[in-house]
């Protein structure tokens, strides 16, 4: 149910990531899932917040587990749900619930540098091209009327535009509205869910195979290796579990080459540099930490970094779209 109470609407990952620490904090101080459920339904103020918490904790209060209860809502992603059980499974569901926080708070990050990517352009290009409009049907016929009694005529190509703006000026007007209700529009669009949904599809478009989407896809692998390992599964249903979830990304078939190589028997931090997944520095960082014994803070440190790069690449893109419009 989302925010405005449609049942079986994906949750935001913002929430997501809200929901998984409450409940993390909940597990870490010794209450049950059943109590820390209660407790968050008490301190929920959106209706379609409580009816979801009523929800689960009924599920709960008839002795289900917590994933099977969270199943039922049809609003969580099956990711959480198969890390969710796997928690319960191995007695680390508090670690589990903290680490799904991290991983959902990144995911939020990187979703809205995609969309203020999509969106920024798109309003700018409405907005210049609105401007662009209003001056031919309105400015460029008061400096006609100036030169006129000046004696004086336009310059060619100025002369052209009032033509065109004079011939056009029921045209204009017409794409003016046309193109400020589809900013309106657009701008409606991003507050929604499947507006949202719809930008990160287009902005993958658009960035297919760029570096920016590398920097992305390595985030989100980094991020889920750092997830699995902290989950105590072991390291070689971690990268196929990894794998499924990138599923249709540029990091598919560079992961088909690490499995392969690990089943080669290479080491897993040697198998992801040779797939060309990490290469540099971020594959002696993910060396160095297996070498330590803690893989999964180094996942973790990777993921940040990946995030980082990430949204700066996304950033420099931003500026190169901002100045051709500018320009224009």
């Amino acid at each position: 149910m989302d925010q405005n109470g449609k049942k079986g609407v994906p949750l935001t990952a913002d929430r997501l990531s809200v929901f998984c620490y409450q409940l993390s904090l909940m597990q870490r101080a010794g209450i049950s899932a059943e109590e820390g459920v209660s407790t968050m339904l008490g301190d929920a103020g959106a209706e379609w917040e409580k009816h979801l918490l009523s929800a689960v904790l009924d599920r709960l209060s008839a002795g289900e587990p917590l994933d099977r209860a969270l199943s039922a809502a049809s609003v969580f992603p099956d990711y959480l749900l198969r890390m969710v059980e796997i928690g319960q499974a191995s007695g680390r569901l508090d670690r589990v619930l903290s680490a799904l926080s991290g991983y959902y708070r990144r995911e939020a990050a990187i979703q809205g540098a995609i969309r203020r990517t999509v969106a920024y352009p798109a309003m700018m290009t409405a907005l210049i091209t609105f401007v662009f409009l209003v001056l031919l049907a309105k400015v460029l016929p008061v400096f006609q009327g100036v030169f006129a009694q000046l004696g004086m005529s336009l310059p060619p190509v100025a002369a052209a535009l009032m033509k065109l703006g004079s011939a056009g000026g029921t045209i204009a007007v017409v794409l003016a509205v046309l193109v400020l209700a589809g900013a309106l529009a657009l701008f409606a669009l991003f507050r929604t869910r499947k507006g949202t949904e719809a930008a990160r599809r287009l902005g993958q478009k658009l960035l297919k195979n760029s570096a920016v989407t590398r920097a992305v896809d390595r985030s989100r692998f980094a991020s889920a290796m750092a997830l699995m390992l902290s989950s105590g599964l072991p390291l070689d249903e971690a990268v196929e579990r990894t794998a499924r979830l990138l599923e249709g990304t540029g990091l598919e078939p560079l992961l088909r080459l690490c499995r392969a190589e690990m089943e080669r028997g290479a080491l897993f931090p040697t198998a992801v540099e040779r797939a060309g997944i990490l290469d540099g520095l971020p594959a002696g960082l993910l060396a160095a930490g297996f070498r330590a014994g803690v893989p999964e803070q180094a996942m973790e440190e990777l993921a940040d970094r990946c995030r980082e790069e990430a949204d700066e690449r996304l950033g420099r893109l931003l500026g190169r779209v901002e100045y051709v419009l500018v320009l224009a």
